[in-house]
């Protein structure tokens, strides 16, 4: 098992040392990353909005090719801030895989 510690147990009348083996994995807890406000996931909503509606005015592609949209899901999927719950990047807020369906959408930590 990860994290291990051993511990000795005293000696019982029988005459024999005995050992437990505990898991660490309840004695430390890691602390998960919070998702953004409420306020903050809307602004970043509407920087989405706009950089899409821009890209719509200037003929430029709006939605990222299949094999772009699986690389972006798949770089999501590995990332400490990807929360299994809803998909969503707890650096931004936003749902994975509609954000990586969005040509002119950034990985907020620089990924992709």
């Amino acid at each position: 098992m990860d994290n291990e510690y051993i511990e000795r147990v005293e000696e019982r009348p029988s005459g024999k040392n005995t050992t437990r083996v505990r898991s660490l994995k309840n004695l430390e807890k890691k602390e998960q990353p919070k998702m953004p406000s409420g306020f903050q996931m809307a602004k970043n909503f509407t920087k989405s909005i706009a950089k899409t509606a821009k890209a719509v005015v200037e003929c430029k592609e709006v939605v990222a090719k299949s094999e772009l949209y699986s690389k972006r899901t798949s770089i999501c999927r590995s990332c400490p801030w990807f929360s299994e719950k809803g998909e969503r990047c707890q650096k931004c807020g936003c749902v994975i895989p509609l954000k990586a369906y969005f040509a002119q959408e950034k990985c907020p930590v620089g990924k992709w």
